[in-house]
């Protein structure tokens, strides 16, 4: 399984402006679930006192680069409008991907 793992941080006085303009990118942007389905989102609070809100999604086999161009846009999206916003985006491969990258079997944990 390929991950898509997302990080977005901030000012919880901006959380009403978030979740607004996350329902405003999901109506012009609805999920395409050929490329990526979200499996979790969860939110908490960080150190620093920003609101941090995590996704992890699995891509699709073949679908990264767009599946990452789709989460860049909706970053820059969401940080158009909305001071203090921050966002990091990775992708990750579970245990058992990346032991076929070695041409490997991954062992049993």
């Amino acid at each position: 399984m390929t991950l898509l793992i997302t990080r977005n941080w901030f000012p919880g006085d901006q959380s009403s402006k978030i979740a607004k303009r996350y329902v405003d990118w999901l109506q012009e942007n609805p999920p395409d679930k050929t490329i990526d389905k979200t499996l979790c989102i969860a939110v908490t609070s960080h150190e620093d006192g920003n609101v941090l809100v995590y996704g992890v999604g699995q891509i699709m086999e073949g679908k990264e680069k767009i599946a990452l161009q789709n989460v860049t846009k909706q970053n820059l999206f969401m940080a158009a409008g909305i001071e203090g916003f921050k966002y990091k985006s990775e992708i990750m491969l579970d245990f058992t991907e990346a032991y076929k990258i070695l041409e490997m079997t991954a062992p049993e944990v």
